[in-house]
């Protein structure tokens, strides 16, 4: 039960967290900034980046013992949203005409780097 309550914590987290980056980018970024490789990722990649830490540092903060302590378990219940997440752009991305996995993979490695960096933070958080 407590793994599911740490990926329904980092679930909710990251969908507000995008939430709140879409609008950021939307208001924020120009036309052509989105249209280029370089903006795709600061704008998308930075986003995903902080989406997924916030999603795996609050998930790695709910989970609890006794299972909390062996990384694997613990590494599951942390980083499940946010591959989760990523799982179903990617079919997302898959599923379009003619997929542009350029565009695709480089937000998507900042992603699973944001969410190993906040898998550790949310470890070295806790009491």
């Amino acid at each position: 039960m407590n793994l599911v309550v740490c990926w329904l914590v980092g679930l909710v987290a990251w969908f507000v967290c995008n939430t709140a980056g879409a609008g950021v980018i939307l208001r924020a970024a120009s036309a052509e900034q989105l249209s280029s490789f370089d903006g795709v990722v600061l704008w998308y990649g930075s986003s995903g980046f902080v989406c997924a830490l916030v999603a795996a540092a609050l998930a790695a903060l709910v989970h609890r013992g006794p299972h909390r302590d062996r990384g694997v378990r613990d590494a599951v219940a942390s980083l499940g949203a946010p591959v989760a997440a990523l799982l179903v752009d990617s079919v997302l991305v898959a599923s379009r005409p003619s997929p542009d996995w350029g565009l695709f993979l480089a937000p998507a490695a900042l992603s699973l780097a944001g969410a190993v960096a906040g898998w550790l933070l949310g470890r070295a958080l806790r009491p």
